[in-house]
């Protein structure tokens, strides 16, 4: 019985490696989508502010 019990513990080990990896591999989505929504929202600043400035006679003539 002994050597049934060793073959679930083994089981169980791996089971548990599996998930700790799925955790990781969620973290690090998680952390590159939060990277990429950095970039993202950086370059459109960068595009807004580099966009030449509405004299407001223009804006008030529609």
């Amino acid at each position: 019985m002994r050597g049934c019990d060793r073959g679930r513990s083994i089981r169980s080990d791996s089971r548990a490696t599996i998930r700790t990896d799925d955790r990781v591999i969620v973290v690090l989505l998680l952390l590159l989508s939060v990277v990429v929504v950095f970039v993202l929202l950086h370059y459109t600043v960068f595009v807004l502010e580099s966009l030449p400035e509405v004299p407001p006679d223009v804006v008030g003539s529609g």
